[in-house]
């Protein structure tokens, strides 16, 4: 499955014409509009978000607190601005809405796990486990017409 969202203005224009009955020779279009649930898991930076978790993991394994403060913002700050590099040059997504929005859900899936934000003072995890659901579900109702 391709990872840019498809839309109506990425189909095919059907050609008016005779039609054979030969069968030879005619192509159909398999090609179609995405739905709700199509465009929810193409939203969602998923290959972005295993490796943060990842690389997460092994940054929990470092026992200064002090320190792994900074390390936890500049992991998040580099794979915040890969998520829609990745995606731009590796997934060939040239959308720009579905880009911010890859971006943004990055930023929520981060924000839901703890990462850097479990060192703010007022983070609490009740806020990222009930912002995740509903963002994701919301942002499936965005259609990208670029």
């Amino acid at each position: 499955m391709p990872r840019e969202i498809i839309t109506k203005k990425d189909l095919p224009i059907p050609k008016a014409g005779p039609v054979s009955n030969t069968g030879a020779g005619t192509v159909t279009s398999t090609k179609t509009e995405d739905n709700f649930m199509d465009r929810l898991l193409k939203y969602i930076p998923a290959e972005i978000v295993a490796v943060y978790i990842f690389v997460e993991g092994i940054i929990r394994q470092y026992k200064d607190p002090v320190d792994i403060k900074g390390i936890y913002w500049a992991v998040f700050f580099v794979f915040l601005v890969l998520t829609p590099v990745y995606l731009w040059r590796v997934l060939h997504v040239s959308k720009a809405t579905q880009l911010i929005v890859a971006f943004l859900a990055f930023f929520v899936w981060v924000f839901a796990v703890g990462g850097p934000f479990a060192f703010l003072g007022w983070y609490e995890p009740i806020y990222g486990a009930v912002l995740l659901p509903i963002f994701t579900f919301v942002v499936a109702i965005i259609k990208p017409e670029n």
